[in-house]
C-alpha cells in the first residue's frame, strides 16, 4: 500500500487516498473528488474536514459489501463523516478498542468528533476478501492526534444488508496505538491507566 501525502499545515484532519478492491490504492487530489491513478503526486491538502465528497455519500441502492466498504474508506479518506455515517443501517453496531457503540447516530457522531480532533492524514486501505455479506478491509493511517504523530493498522470486518453496514468490527493494538497517543509508555496497558484513559476518550 502507498499512502498519498496529504496535509503540510495540521488543521481538523486532512484528506487522503483510499484503495478500490484488489488495487493499489488511489490518489486523492488537493480539493476534488479522487481522479484516477494517473495522479501520483497531488496537492496537499490540510485537513479532513470539509471535502464534500459526494461521489461516497450517493444512496447505497443494493450495493454489495466490497463496493459499500469502499465508498465508505472513500469517504473515510476525505473525511466526509456525512458520507460516512450515511452507509450504516439505522441500528448498526461498531466495536473498536475504543467505542462500542449501536445506532447510526452515535457511530456517526464519533467518526465526526476524531475528525476533529486529527490533523495530516494519510490513509490506505484494500479489500482483504469478501464472504456472502461480509467483507473484510486493511486500512493503515498515518496521521496527528493533538499534535503526536500516530501510526495505526487495523483490518476491519463489516457486515452489509441491503447496502449498509450492519455491523463492524475494527481490530488493532491498543497498546501500540495509546503508547503513541499518550506520553506514558508501558503505563497504557496498567489497567487503572487504561480505564482511565477509554473512560476520557468515550467521554471527549
Amino acid at each position: 500500500m502507498n499512502p498519498t501525502r496529504l496535509g503540510a499545515a495540521p488543521r481538523p484532519l486532512g484528506a487522503s487516498a483510499a484503495t478500490p478492491a484488489n488495487s493499489a490504492p488511489v490518489a486523492a487530489p488537493a480539493k476534488l473528488a479522487a481522479p484516477s491513478a494517473a495522479s501520483a503526486n497531488p496537492a496537499p491538502r490540510d485537513c479532513f474536514a470539509g471535502s464534500g465528497v459526494k461521489s461516497a455519500s450517493a444512496g447505497p441502492g443494493a450495493a454489495g459489501p466490497a463496493q459499500v466498504a469502499e465508498r465508505f474508506y472513500a469517504a473515510f479518506a476525505q473525511a466526509d463523516a456525512a458520507a460516512m455515517k450515511s452507509l450504516y443501517a439505522p441500528d448498526a453496531t461498531f466495536h473498536d478498542p475504543l467505542f462500542d457503540l449501536k445506532g447510526q447516530e452515535a457511530i456517526g457522531n464519533m467518526w465526526a468528533g476524531i475528525f476533529k480532533k486529527g490533523s495530516d492524514l494519510r490513509l490506505s486501505s484494500k479489500v482483504l476478501s469478501t464472504e456472502g455479506d461480509t467483507v473484510k478491509m486493511a486500512w493503515t493511517a498515518d496521521y496527528k492526534l493533538l499534535g503526536r504523530p500516530i501510526h495505526n493498522e487495523s483490518v476491519t470486518t463489516m457486515r452489509v444488508r441491503d447496502g449498509r453496514i450492519v455491523s463492524q468490527r475494527d481490530d488493532w493494538s491498543w497498546s501500540k496505538w495509546a503508547r503513541q497517543a499518550f506520553p506514558l509508555g508501558p503505563l497504557v496497558d496498567f489497567p487503572p491507566v487504561k480505564a482511565l484513559l477509554l473512560g476520557l476518550i468515550r467521554a471527549s
